[in-house]
């Protein structure tokens, strides 16, 4: 394989000189391939050769979990917690009563006060 310094083609060639193949780059981060009209063809036959008039396939379909789905998570995640951890209300009331107080964003001339 051989490149030469900002060369836009890459050509492998065996030991013996003979050209391989020969494929043009585009610039290194323009986001870009550049394909080669054999392998468009190629693309374009594989693409078109799956191509079916068929019913989709029913894998994808969305269904609700079944009973040995609810038994397997209810199973994963553990008994239920009891205690006053089971039952945990976050409070806001003195969040909210701080941030009435402020009257705006800290500044830096406050920090440093």
């Amino acid at each position: 394989m051989s490149v030469t310094g900002s060369a836009r083609t890459l050509r492998i060639i065996t030991a013996g000189g003979a050209t391989v193949a020969v494929h043009h780059r585009a610039l290194d981060g323009a986001g870009r391939v550049i394909r080669d009209d054999g392998h468009v063809a190629a693309l374009e036959k594989a693409v078109l050769g799956a191509f079916t008039t068929d019913r989709p396939c029913t894998h994808k379909t969305r269904r609700p979990p079944s009973a040995a789905a609810l038994a397997e998570a209810a199973r994963l995640r553990g008994p239920p917690a009891t205690g006053p951890a089971a039952h945990v209300v976050i409070d806001l009331s003195a969040y909210t009563a701080t941030a009435a107080r402020l009257d705006g964003a800290p500044t830096d001339e406050s920090r440093k006060g």
